[in-house]
């Protein structure tokens, strides 16, 4: 890498080092530095390994970026940030292509065993300690004698998934209203006063919140206990992928970094340097 072209790099970076001391700004140089020479390092392996980026995987993963922003709007998102879209496709490109190759280097040194697995769950249990949790619906209206008028109906035996979906103006009323499982501290404080004490199978009277007007209902109350091992042996078996996965990588790069060999002027970093 020339020093025309570490300079373009850190002025994509950092638009603006004025603000820091010398000192501060020959960390970040050095910092980026090391970082470019990782990011060679890396693409010189995907080269090597014939690890390639497909434009349907590319496009992919800037639609997950992206979410629900159009590309107008996650532009100025960008802009507001600093960044800019070349940049910020560079990195994701990078990002990408970084986990091409090492699952290509690596997954035949990265394993998880039963056993591994079995011992995570013995040694961690408190981990898997959960929680009171209830299974709960809810409607939601605008005033309270519209949630009194779908609560007469429930009492003459209205079928609540039914009602909240042909009634309620909440955003789940397509999911007949349902909140799935949840612990107290999850939902709103007003919801927790009333579902935590509710029985199951009845129906609250309408509760009034900074959202409108309520009814909820309780499907199923859960005790608090640990989690049995077949609900989370595969949570753990990813969590110790990961682990395994990531020092793995660090090894990698470092092995890369010792048997390439690579020539660095930090001279050319101080000011005084001439393009």
């Amino acid at each position: 890498m020339t020093l025309k072209q570490f300079e373009r790099e850190l002025k994509d970076t950092y638009p603006d080092l004025s603000a820091l001391t010398f000192q501060e700004q020959q960390q970040l140089k050095e910092q980026l530095l090391r970082q470019l020479i990782d990011r060679e390092l890396i693409l010189g392996e995907a080269t090597r390994l014939d690890v390639q980026l497909t434009p349907d995987e590319l496009d992919a993963a800037m639609g997950e970026v992206r979410g629900s922003y159009s590309k107008e709007e996650f532009n100025k998102v960008l802009e507001q940030a600093g960044n800019t879209q070349e940049s910020w496709i560079a990195a994701l490109k990078l990002r990408l292509l970084t986990t091409k190759v090492s699952a290509a280097a690596l997954t035949s040194q990265v394993q998880v065993s039963d056993k591994e697995i079995e011992d995570y769950y013995k040694t961690q249990r408190e981990e898997f300690r959960r929680p009171v949790e209830i299974r709960a619906r809810q409607m939601l209206f605008h005033s309270r004698e519209e949630a009194n008028k779908i609560l007469h109906l429930l009492k003459e035996g209205g079928d609540f998934a039914t009602l909240a979906r042909e009634h309620s103006q909440s955003p789940d009323r397509e999911k007949g209203g349902s909140l799935g499982y949840f612990s107290a501290g999850q939902m709103p404080v007003e919801f927790d006063k009333v579902l935590f004490k509710l029985p199951v199978r009845q129906v609250s009277e309408p509760i009034k919140s900074p959202y409108g007007f309520h009814l909820f209902l309780v499907e199923r109350k859960r005790k608090a206990g640990l989690r049995p091992y077949a609900a989370v042996k595969d949570e753990i078996a990813e969590k110790l992928y990961q682990q395994k996965e990531e020092t793995a990588f660090h090894l990698w790069l470092e092995n890369l970094q010792e048997s390439t060999e690579t020539h660095i002027n930090l001279d050319l970093l101080q000011p005084e340097s001439k393009l």
